[in-house]
């Protein structure tokens, strides 16, 4: 995100009377549970959508907007097993964990597949966004602990949130807290949520539970940016 992008940015705001306006980096974290049965899902943006809000999720405050530069989307599971203060730790995933479980993960691949719609006031902005450009399946992935000498011990992928599975913005978006923001995952059939277990280092078995779809935006919080209309 670079300056000349910040300074069009204030200059917008400039010059519709927020010059007061602060921009600083910031993201929304949204997500939707997996359900067997639905094709669809909307994503609420805003904190006052409260109905279903998870306690992790980060929404936009109405009085503010958030200029979208980055979109992420991810799986994200509930941990279970381990430690007992790792316990409903959460853990999120760029790819389908198929060699964990590949029966669950061939119900969950579909992800990938999909479309993603986002509209402001009704104007659609970003249309057919396809999902697949979100896959990233690292070169190292899940290795079970085999108590054997000379086999390879437990493993996790190599993952890097600042840059996969999440994909630039261009041109960039603006979401609202005064506008009705719309965001859609339409995906070509049903996925079903699955549990994935693996055996750590010590031998303790932990499952991941994924149960979530979830997407991560990164961008510029406008504070005090949003205009409501009369």
């Amino acid at each position: 995100m670079g300056r000349v992008n910040y300074k069009v940015i204030l200059d917008r705001y400039k010059a519709v009377g927020k010059a007061n306006v602060r921009l600083t980096q910031s993201s929304l974290y949204l997500t939707q549970p997996i359900t067997p049965t639905k094709t669809s899902y909307s994503f609420e943006v805003l904190e006052t959508q409260t109905q279903n809000q998870q306690p992790d999720e980060i929404r936009l405050n109405i009085n503010d907007e958030f200029i979208l530069t980055q979109l992420g989307l991810y799986l994200e599971a509930e941990m279970t097993g381990g430690p007992a203060d790792t316990a409903g730790q959460k853990y999120l995933f760029t790819y389908v964990p198929a060699e964990l479980n590949g029966v669950a993960g061939q119900k969950l691949m579909n992800v990938y597949n999909g479309q993603l719609q986002i509209s402001v006031n009704n104007i659609v902005y970003v249309d057919k966004w396809d999902t697949k450009k979100h896959l990233f399946i690292p070169r190292t992935q899940f290795e079970n602990f085999v108590n054997v000498v000379g086999v390879n011990q437990a493993k996790q992928p190599s993952m890097d949130f600042s840059t996969n599975g999440i994909y630039p913005v261009e041109p960039l978006l603006t979401l609202s807290g005064a506008k009705k923001n719309v965001i859609l995952l339409n995906l070509p059939q049903a996925v079903t949520a699955g549990i994935f277990n693996w055996t750590d280092d010590l031998g303790v078995v932990q499952s991941f539970t994924i149960s979530r779809i979830a997407l991560l935006m990164r961008g510029l919080n406008a504070q005090n940016g949003s205009s409501f209309q009369k």
